[in-house]
């Protein structure tokens, strides 16, 4: 994030910031979201309340709306310590008028522009003050609560702890004079013994322990929050594709009867493309369910000894009508005829099938296509190579991206993005990955490697040597 410039800010006479930042040029400055600032303070006074000695708590924040839901957790912390609460701007809410432990500030006093928490006792001297970034820019774009940008001043040096609380004082004596002495003599008391270097750096560990706490908090609620939306998104899936096939089925059944019935050529034509386009449609519901049942941890694999070259022949044969409608040489060389891999057979088929049609779709007439088997120590690799049009690095990069076609719609060829998609989840699901060299102009190899079958493997077939 970056800090907003001087020349940006609205002059604010006598600011905690620029008052430490004066007393000690070298202070150590930097820039935080709110949500950020917020878990910090709350940190602090969790150290305040765990403290063996009655410490002084100094907490600054803008608005006086803030006010009635701060108190009782204010009061708590009142019952053993001295806590001053300094707010401006509205009010309190009825019902929550301000005693010993909240001070209202005038509105416009510069102590009421800044975001602080000052930490003072025995053994104890923590400094967090933040300047606001909307208080204090003459133009601010507006953006979510939690991501505001403040600058801010943090140290657990004792100097600094003693120019914010006479910077504190001096606030208070503007906008609550009554007030002044017993705050004065509160900080001064509880600044009598500053902390020596080992009780700053124990306080600096809790600290870092309490921030290393919420981030692994937040990650895991994160992560139950993506793991719910997961499930949310299969479910609908599921039941969208429950939806979408019944009518589905009842287009392409009675399209294949009026397939029957068409003697037109223009009719066959017509009735063709309401077929063409039905399958697409259910191509494209299948692939959505499979990348739901992926991400969602639903996917479920019968892994086990899948012989490598009676797939490939099975799968050359399945495609036999759209090779044949293509003026390809589609080459097929097994380096490793006797290669057996751990994988589940059908969605292994699936992904040769994708990649195939991708060498097809991507080949002009004349081109040459080759499924190649080669073995390593651990692994069979699957290579499909073709002499078709290639990708250039920038397009690598979007390769993997769900519906991203790389311009292929323009040049009219079929497809909705989701194949490659699809065929990398399933083949990493099966412990394997897909790798992809390409150049423009000199065609693509996509390479599928999977871990060789053991006598472990179910199925009980390894791979001949």
């Amino acid at each position: 994030m970056t800090r907003i410039p001087a020349a940006g800010r609205l002059p604010i006479e006598g600011s905690l910031f620029d008052r430490l930042q004066a007393a000690d040029p070298d202070i150590a400055t930097m820039s935080v979201t709110k949500a950020t600032l917020v878990a910090t303070s709350h940190l602090i006074e969790t150290l305040v309340y765990a403290h063996e000695d009655r410490c002084v708590l100094v907490s600054g924040f803008q608005h006086g709306r803030y006010w009635a839901g701060e108190r009782d957790r204010y009061l708590q912390l009142s019952d053993d310590n001295d806590v001053i609460a300094l707010f401006a701007g509205r009010e309190p809410p009825a019902g929550s008028a301000v005693d010993h432990v909240g001070l209202r500030l005038r509105t416009g006093d510069p102590l009421a522009q800044e975001w602080f928490v000052l930490a003072l006792g025995p053994g104890l001297a923590i400094t967090l003050c933040g300047l606001d970034g909307d208080a204090h820019s003459a133009a601010q774009a507006p953006v979510p609560e939690a991501e505001r940008v403040f600058d801010v001043v943090w140290s657990l040096d004792p100097q600094v702890a003693a120019t914010a609380a006479q910077v504190v004082v001096e606030g208070v004596r503007r906008s609550a004079p009554e007030r002044a002495q017993e705050v004065a003599a509160a900080l001064a008391e509880a600044g009598r013994r500053p902390p020596t270097a080992s009780e700053s750096v124990r306080a600096a560990d809790a600290l870092l322990a309490g921030m290393v706490r919420r981030v692994e908090s937040t990650g895991r609620r994160e992560r139950q929050v993506i793991t719910a939306a997961s499930q949310e998104k299969s479910t609908f899936l599921s039941r969208m594709s429950h939806e979408l096939r019944t009518p589905l089925n009842a287009v392409l059944g009675f399209a294949q009867l009026l397939e029957l019935d068409a003697e037109q050529p223009q009719t066959r034509e017509s009735v063709d493309q309401i077929l063409r386009a039905g399958r697409a449609m259910v191509g494209l519901i299948d692939e959505l369910l499979d990348i739901g049942r992926i991400e969602s941890g639903g996917l479920d694999l019968d892994v086990g000894s899948v012989p490598v070259a009676p797939l490939i022949t099975g799968v050359l044969t399945m495609m036999g009508p759209l090779l044949s409608s293509r003026s390809l040489v589609v080459h097929d060389r097994h380096d490793q005829p006797g290669a057996v891999v751990a994988a589940d057979e059908a969605r292994l088929r699936q992904v040769l099938i994708n990649l195939l049609s991708n060498a097809v779709k991507y080949t002009p007439d004349g081109g040459r296509v080759e499924v190649g088997v080669t073995r390593t120590a651990d692994a069979v690799r699957l290579a499909v190579h073709d002499t078709g049009t290639g990708m250039t690095a920038a397009e690598l990069e979007r390769l993997f991206t769900p519906f991203e076609r790389l311009g292929a719609a323009q040049r009219g060829i079929p497809g909705n993005g989701l194949g490659l998609v699809v065929s990398k989840a399933l083949v990493e699901a099966m412990g394997g990955h897909l790798e992809v060299e390409s150049r423009p102009g000199a065609g693509s190899v996509f390479t599928v490697a999977l871990p060789l079958a053991t006598p472990d493997t179910p199925g009980g077939v390894a791979s001949a040597d």
